[in-house]
């Protein structure tokens, strides 16, 4: 029997960080716990696999996960010749997965559209992005402490 297996993140309300590059790495090593398979059980390739034809196909989106003539034109990119990649130019498939960076993306194109361009957004200012998210996240949970006050009286 053959599962589809997949990775993915959601948004900040419950995961860290939305990081797929993170739950790969995690993913791969977790599965390097066992004993007897180690660092065999699976690699970096394998891993990003997971985590892009893997979520791709448990979608049903064929579409997707892969770079190509008639995928969907989705994709980020990091610069290699950035500190954290330092002596990891060898493998950049499993530098990304054990180096993660930690900047934002160099690139972003999606749906064939360049929203990230040497490291900025395009397609909005981020600082008003930011502020805006942080004045709705005060707002939700001072709106859920009133709540919470008054189930209490």
């Amino acid at each position: 029997m053959y599962l589809q297996v997949s990775l993915g993140v959601d948004g900040s309300a419950s995961n860290d960080s939305g990081n797929v590059l993170n739950e790969a790495r995690l993913a791969m090593l977790l599965q390097r716990v066992h004993p007897e398979r180690r660092a065999a059980a699976m690699s970096a390739k394998e891993a990003l696999r997971v985590a892009t034809r893997g979520g791709a196909a448990v979608l049903g989106r064929e579409e997707c996960g892969w770079i190509g003539v008639g995928s969907a034109a989705d994709f980020v990119a990091w610069r290699m010749d950035d500190m954290g990649f330092a002596g990891a130019q060898h493998d950049p498939m499993a530098a990304l997965v054990f180096c993660i960076p930690h900047n934002m993306v160099d690139m972003s194109v999606i749906n064939g559209r360049q929203v990230v361009r040497d490291g900025v957004l395009q397609t909005a200012d981020a600082n008003e992005l930011i502020k805006r998210h942080n004045a709705l996240s005060k707002q939700l949970f001072a709106t859920a402490a009133a709540a919470k006050a008054a189930a209490s009286c």
